[in-house]
């Protein structure tokens, strides 16, 4: 189970929870295709998406098509090492379907809380991972890593299934902050990062999207955190999409633009700076104490 959803892949899954059952609808299957790429070799990396499919290629790695929502076919090269096919098959690619699917794919690692789900976003480096982690280990079940795939459900609530409940550290916060590596993420690439076991995580159900962080730096020297509303709060949205190229590819603009406006009047958004030196400490105790003193009930955000 991936998002909610039930997996077939041909290619095995490092450290995702596999089933035996049979019988069960597949809603999305991971195929190891035949015959040749239909990218032209001649790129290092070649990105095209329209409204049937989409083409993500990356050099010495794999060719990947997404198409309907449903189905992934993937080319590995043939010197090609599994783990870094999965980081760019549960980065990049997944982040493709989600789109095609009608969610939001936000570069986001998300914890639960009392309200539902607590996400935190950024850009690469941000410290996403390392605030989940450390939130973990105060308590806090982990919930998704990188991506959390946004859906509304049949009452216009926002809220997303598990997906990948692991974290990626690079090395440095993780010796620095004592976590414990389960393996390394990839074996050409990202090797500088290692997956981290949390000390908890959620169960495998739809949750409501409660309130989303967005980590920034800061020239203070202490945490601040600011709730932003209106046209603030949907540009960060817009910003912290994940293969946001697949929106301009289909021209859905209009459309993502909407889905973000709507869900900014959902949720709860804060921008959080922290200061330059802060390996995530102060940002997670400044996190657990504005949790703990602004935590709502689910029905008191509109």
């Amino acid at each position: 189970m991936l998002c909610g959803w039930h997996t077939r892949s041909d290619i095995p899954l490092t450290r995702v929870p596999k089933s035996a059952r049979g019988g069960e609808d597949v809603d999305i299957d991971i195929q190891i295709a035949p015959g040749d790429s239909p990218i032209a070799k001649n790129q290092a990396r070649f990105i095209e998406h329209s409204v049937g499919s989409s083409l993500i290629g990356i050099e010495n790695v794999a060719d990947f098509e997404i198409s309907g929502g449903r189905l992934i076919r993937v080319w590995p090269t043939i010197r090609a090492k599994q783990k870094d096919i999965e980081i760019f098959l549960f980065g990049m690619v997944w982040a493709t379907l989600c789109h095609q699917r009608g969610m939001l794919p936000l570069h986001a690692s998300a914890i639960v809380t009392k309200g539902g789900i607590t996400a935190f976003a950024g850009h690469s480096g941000a410290g996403k991972s390392t605030t989940a982690a450390l939130l973990s280990s105060f308590g806090y079940e982990v919930l998704a890593d990188d991506i959390l795939p946004v859906s509304f459900d049949q009452n216009s609530m926002p809220g997303a299934w598990p997906y990948l409940r692991r974290l990626k550290l690079h090395r440095d916060p993780m010796t620095r902050l004592a976590f414990t590596p389960a393996e390394v993420v990839g074996e050409t690439l990202d090797k500088g990062k290692y997956f981290v076991q949390p000390e908890s995580t959620g169960d495998d159900r739809w949750r409501r999207l409660e309130r989303l962080y967005l980590l920034e730096n800061s020239i203070t020297g202490s945490v601040a955190i600011e709730q932003i509303n209106g046209v603030d709060a949907v540009r960060a949205l817009v910003e912290q999409t994940y293969q946001f190229n697949f929106v301009v590819g289909t021209k859905r603009f209009g459309d993502h633009l909407a889905f973000c406006a709507r869900l900014a009047s959902k949720i709860l958004i804060y921008r959080l700076r922290s200061p330059p030196g802060d390996v995530g400490k102060e940002r997670a105790s400044a996190i657990c104490a504005h949790l703990e003193g602004t935590e709502l009930n689910p029905d008191q955000v509109s």
